[in-house]
C-alpha cells in the first residue's frame, strides 16, 4: 500500500507503522520525525549492559522515569 507519510499527523503515522509492521519505507519516515534532542541509548554490548538496558525499559514501562 502506497501511502502519503507527509498528510499524516505524527499520532496516524505512528499508529500507521504499528498496524502496517512490514511499510519500512513509513518506520523510516517516522523515526526521521524523531526528536533529535531526545535521549538515546547505547546499544548494550555486554551481558551486564543489556540487563541494565532492561531495567531502564522496565523503569519506563512502570513508569519510574
Amino acid at each position: 500500500m502506497n501511502q502519503n507519510y507527509e498528510q499524516m499527523s505524527f499520532t496516524e503515522l505512528r499508529a500507521y507503522v504499528g498496524e502496517n509492521r512490514e511499510d519500512i519505507e513509513a518506520l523510516r519516515f517516522l523515526m526521521s520525525k524523531r526528536d533529535p534532542n531526545s535521549k538515546g541509548y547505547p546499544m548494550p554490548v555486554t551481558e551486564a549492559d543489556m540487563q541494565a538496558q532492561m531495567e531502564i525499559i522496565r523503569r519506563k514501562i512502570n513508569g519510574k522515569l
